[in-house]
């Protein structure tokens, strides 16, 4: 019973409600259809369809050389036929999102064992990056078919690998990877509508960013130091996504979190002077698509300004908009550059500290500490300093350390 009605007696006799108010609640919560499922059951019921679906593939294989090449043949295909049969029983049943979900990830790895069974028993060419093409072509449409959470999911992953088998290890640019990633968008988007605080909105807001982030750099093959300012747009790109007025009851994203992390690695690695120390030269191509993305970074950032996801002023952000600027000052200047960008980490770490003792918020302020640290450390490794100077320094950042989190717990208590 929901713990309201149980309370309605107490409420009538308390003359908090009447008892037609009272009747009323219980005829809604009387008709009110309840879900059949939930998260526990369907992370279960996809777990288990996945631990069947190779359980499976591990008899067969276990007396594979024994079967004459049409029992293979017939086997090969058996998985499948059984699977889609499961799955338009589900369908045609109407059953639950448990039974969708579970149905869904079996007929998934079934298609794509079906395809390696044969492709191994007829000896058909083939690369690992057309099989995992055909692989997600094949079963694309499921996740609308299903409406599967669990697929797009495993879209998400397996389009990653495809992008990274393709792009990374074949060196050629996985262009099929933005028209999967386009495929799963009216499906993301449908979440964002109709599920905006459900969990696996929260984790698609998640292995999107992640995703292409990891696929990004295979667009570009070339030397990291020409990679890093596109990157550094990227991630100030994500960043201002992350801003915009939706994720605003979204404590924690991706696309802020993994960027945050992105910008100040990017800026970090501006710090060391060997990053400088070889002229740069940016290919007019490069050059365009780090303007084009930095452009559509900012309009998207400058969007945020008068709404209330953006009550303070986005310093990593504009630490991030820095990193250009540092770039053409080493052309000039690498030693410059080198300077201004150990100032620029230095101050963003400042800037955050402050935050956190502002707003007595312990993750701000460690993380502002942790930046500098960090920058102490890399310091430590290049430069010609004694010893003496670089215990000194260490020693600050421990007493700062302390002292800081001691101030802000202080600050708490007494405002509590």
């Amino acid at each position: 019973m929901t713990p309201i009605l149980k309370e309605l007696p107490q409420l009538v006799a308390d003359n908090v409600i009447s008892a037609q108010t009272a009747a009323d609640i219980q005829r809604y919560y009387a008709t009110k259809k309840v879900p059949e499922s939930n998260l526990l059951l369907s992370v279960f019921g996809v777990l288990g369809s996945a631990l069947v679906g190779l359980g499976i593939i591990l008899i067969f294989a276990h007396n594979w050389d024994d079967f004459p090449r049409i029992t293979k043949t017939m086997l090969a295909f058996l998985p499948l036929v059984v699977f889609q049969g499961l799955t338009a029983y589900t369908l045609i049943a109407k059953k639950s999102n448990v039974w969708k979900e579970a149905a869904g990830t079996l007929l998934f790895f079934a298609v794509g064992a079906s395809i390696a069974l044969v492709a191994q028993i007829y000896n058909l060419p083939g690369s690992m990056g057309s099989f995992l093409c055909t692989w997600i072509v094949l079963c694309l449409p499921l996740i609308y078919l299903l409406r599967s959470n669990a697929l797009a999911i495993l879209h998400l992953v397996f389009i990653t690998w495809y992008a990274v088998e393709v792009g990374y290890s074949n060196n050629t640019q996985p262009y099929l990877y933005l028209l999967f990633l386009a495929a799963i968008a009216p499906f993301y988007f449908e979440l964002i509508k109709t599920k905006a605080s459900s969990n696996i909105t929260a984790v698609m807001h998640w292995l999107i960013p992640l995703s292409t982030i990891i696929v990004f750099g295979s667009f570009v093959n070339d030397n990291f130091r020409y990679v890093a300012p596109l990157y550094m747009a990227f991630f100030c790109l994500l960043y201002a996504i992350g801003r915009l007025t939706y994720f605003y009851n979204y404590k924690r994203t991706g696309y802020t979190a993994l960027s945050e992390a992105g910008i100040i690695f990017v800026l970090f690695v501006g710090t060391f002077l060997g990053f400088w120390d070889e002229h740069q030269y940016l290919y007019p191509s490069i050059s365009l698509c780090v303007t084009f993305i930095a452009v559509l970074a900012t309009a998207i950032f400058l969007t945020t300004l008068n709404s209330k996801s953006t009550k303070e002023t986005d310093w990593i952000l504009w630490a991030g908009f820095a990193f250009p600027v540092l770039f053409l000052i080493s052309y000039i200047d690498e030693g410059l550059a080198t300077v201004l960008g150990n100032l620029v980490v230095l101050a963003l770490g400042c800037i955050i500290i402050k935050k956190g003792v502002d707003e007595l918020n312990f993750r701000s302020l460690n993380f502002g500490l942790l930046i500098v640290s960090a920058l102490t450390i890399c310091r430590f490794f290049d430069t010609d300093m004694s010893f003496a100077i670089r215990g000194l320094l260490f020693l600050a950042v421990g007493i700062g350390f302390f002292a800081a989190n001691y101030l802000v717990a202080r600050k708490k208590r007494i405002n509590s």
